[in-house]
């Protein structure tokens, strides 16, 4: 896959492989995996006692007389780009993912939660200003991970550490115990499943978000019974990291632009595209060249009639820039109605054929539309 990115100002292309973060990543991997295990891996994982894989690590139990050294060469062998790396048993013990395994005298294996040397037992604070609900579900997911991962004898040893790094963090121990306990879900009546509803707020406290969920879920149990609402709480990071070059200015997408001439006329307009497109449209290229073509465009026609000169990089800034995190379709409306309320306020003067009245579409009958039916 071709993916561009800019790196301490420049371009490059990456050729091979998923761009870093996208979604298509790990299913990519795993299916490009499993082919390999297929086709030119099968022969050699049928030697193998046990194999197992999640992802890119794998875990493989193998007789005495099979080198790990040979088993390492021939997989990365069947593709230039696949490079495994090995890590064999050290006093009889093993880690896999997040489960340390140890060999036990009988010959069986105990499991044990795996923490790295760099394991500082560090958890989101008790007096952290995030929701409460966030806070249970920490210890319930810790704990329920531990009963379902580690073996039965080491059970209690390990909710006992757990224990002792949350009460590092500020955590009551009566808040702990409560939340540690395993509860046995009691059978329920089996209903039609209801549709998850998801929001996105921004978190304000635990007593107001209480509140405030509370009053959702009423509302829509009276108007749509079938929807089972699912509240998700924000907060804004105190730091924000900048791990990537920050983007050209010229190519951002979705944002509200204004063009200022150098007698002091203005233009205000939207573009889904890069910036960089939207101003070639208003500049093109024959222009500059004293050439005459067709003028489809309010700047183009000012700058024809008064013979001001233009630059994409100094005439036009960008005003507003819609977020990418909401679906594109509500962007698209979002960006058409920061448009139209930025040329309402601002009143520039290039605008003529812009509208910055936005029809507003009622779920009820108007006056109008009874008066008609009546007559």
């Amino acid at each position: 896959m071709n993916v561009n990115f800019k790196f301490n100002g420049d371009i490059f292309r990456q050729t091979d492989g998923v761009a870093m973060g996208s979604p298509l990543g790990p299913i990519l991997a795993d299916i490009f995996l499993a082919k390999l295990e297929n086709g030119h891996l099968k022969k050699i994982i049928q030697e193998f006692k046990f194999y197992c894989r999640y992802m890119d690590d794998t875990f493989i139990l193998c007789k005495d007389n099979i080198s790990q050294q040979d088993v390492l060469r021939q997989f990365n062998e069947v593709h230039p780009a696949i490079q495994f790396t090995s890590e064999e048993e050290s006093d009889g013990r093993l880690a896999f993912l997040d489960v340390l395994l140890t060999k036990r005298s009988d010959g069986s294996l105990r499991r044990n939660m795996n923490r790295k040397s760099t394991w500082t037992g560090q958890y989101t604070h008790f007096l952290s200003f995030v929701p409460l609900q966030y806070k249970r579900n920490l210890i319930k997911t810790l704990s329920y991970r531990i009963r379902t991962i580690c073996s039965a004898d080491v059970v209690d040893n390990e909710l006992n550490t757990l224990h002792n790094a949350l009460r590092e963090n500020g955590y009551p121990r009566k808040f702990i115990i409560k939340y540690m306990i395993f509860k046995v879900k009691i059978g329920e009546f089996q209903t039609v499943k209801k549709k998850s509803l998801f929001m996105r707020l921004q978190f304000r406290g635990d007593a107001a978000g209480e509140i405030l969920a509370q009053r959702l879920r009423r509302s829509i149990q009276k108007s749509f019974n079938a929807g089972e609402l699912r509240l998700v709480f924000s907060t804004r990071p105190m730091v924000t990291p900048r791990l990537k070059d920050e983007v050209p200015r010229m190519t951002t997408s979705f944002c509200i632009y204004q063009f200022d001439c150098s007698c002091g006329a203005s233009y205000i307009g939207r573009s889904s595209r890069n910036l960089h497109f939207r101003a070639r449209e208003h500049l093109p290229a024959w222009l500059s060249k004293g050439l005459m073509r067709k003028v489809n465009s309010s700047i183009l026609a000012h700058l024809v009639q008064t013979g001001h000169s233009a630059s994409i990089n100094q005439s036009f800034s960008i005003i507003y820039r819609v977020s990418n995190f909401l679906p594109k379709l509500v962007r698209l409306k979002v960006l058409q109605t920061a448009e139209a309320v930025a040329i309402r306020m601002k009143k520039p003067e290039l605008c003529v054929q812009k509208k910055y009245l936005q029809p507003l579409l009622l779920p009820w009958p108007t006056t109008r539309s009874i008066n008609e039916q009546s007559s």
